[in-house]
């Protein structure tokens, strides 16, 4: 059974979109982050942002292929085969979000390795989309040689998603999920609501509140305006330093982590905010003094500070050196 004219509208269009966010986007996303070394996971959110979209388009392109009868050589029925095709649409978003961490973290391995699987697992996708759904802009060419290929590597990279899910599930429990949960509602768009109640906090009873909405683990346009909002405040200054000078201070170095501050408030925080690290540290419990999930997260807190402050603040003469020393001592510690 050949495609229908929908199908192949709706098929080819998908793929086309996928094949742009990869080659823009997503591509100047990895590079950027590839410049900039990272040691820590905050580039998850933003290649999280284009690759999400990209295997949504391709799983409905894919989906397209399997409704035209592009996957009845299998041999199993129509839905089943609708099943495994939303399957192995995540299975191969998840094999090259894995590359594409590989790519941007290769520890002592040549990034060579991981680059070429990232494109081929996209375009070798695309092609299955576009040549099955348009087989008479090829004429004679038979499409058994790119589907059963792609058909074979995305049924082993099923097996081993399906696989090291349940090992991850098993290991990580209700904890886990609902980390990855939080990833991926980070990334949807920011309810009327949600801006609604940003705008009603008060600067002054509310700052605290604001400046917990006021980083990278919200919504992006919560994040904007809370931001927007603190810095409404003329006082706004004097605050944040007074909150990075005293009392608890994880919310603060949040935000001086992931805001674009302006020149003033880089001169203006640059002290407090070595303050408020070196009492995180104090307080931080050591490795034998703490829970394994507990540890997990103060050092993923700890290290994203230590490589995005001493960078941001080292214009203004502020040294992080003597105390990144002694994180990295107490983090030892066993």
């Amino acid at each position: 059974m050949g495609a229908t004219t929908s199908q192949q509208l709706i098929g080819s269009l998908c793929a086309g979109a996928a094949t742009v966010v990869f080659l823009w986007p997503l591509h100047n996303t990895l590079s950027e982050w590839v410049r900039k070394e990272v040691s820590n996971d905050q580039w998850v959110t933003p290649t999280l942002s284009y690759l999400v979209p990209i295997w949504l388009l391709l799983m409905v392109g894919l989906l397209c292929v399997t409704a035209s009868g592009g996957f009845d050589w299998i041999g199993r029925g129509r839905p089943m085969l609708c099943a495994l095709t939303v399957a192995a649409a995540l299975a191969l978003a998840a094999v090259s979000f894995v590359f594409i961490a590989l790519y941007i973290r290769p520890g002592f391995t040549p990034r060579g390795l991981y680059s070429p699987v990232i494109y081929m697992v996209t375009f070798s996708t695309v092609l299955v989309v576009l040549i099955s759904l348009n087989q008479k802009l090829v004429p004679g060419i038979p499409t058994r040689w790119l589907l059963r290929p792609w058909t074979w590597f995305t049924a082993i990279s099923l097996v081993g998603f399906l696989t090291y899910s349940g090992y991850w599930i098993a290991t990580n429990g209700i904890r886990g999920l609902s980390g990855v949960a939080m990833r991926v509602i980070v990334l949807l768009p920011a309810t009327k609501e949600e801006l609604d109640q940003v705008a009603q906090l008060d600067t002054k009873s509310d700052f605290e509140k604001l400046v917990w909405r006021a980083n990278h683990e919200e919504k992006r346009a919560v994040c904007a305006a809370a931001t927007a909002r603190l810095r409404s405040d003329r006082e706004f200054l004097e605050r944040m330093s007074a909150m990075l000078d005293s009392g608890y201070a994880e919310p603060a170095l949040a935000f001086v982590r992931d805001a674009e501050l302006t020149p003033e408030e880089t001169s203006r925080f640059a002290r407090p905010a070595l303050k408020a690290l070196e009492r995180w540290v104090n307080s931080a419990p050591a490795p034998n003094f703490t829970t394994s999930d507990n540890l997990k997260r103060t050092r993923r807190f700890g290290d994203e500070l230590f490589h995005v402050l001493p960078e941001k603040f080292a214009a203004t003469g502020v040294d992080f050196s003597e105390l990144q020393a002694w994180y990295k001592e107490k983090m030892a510690t066993e």
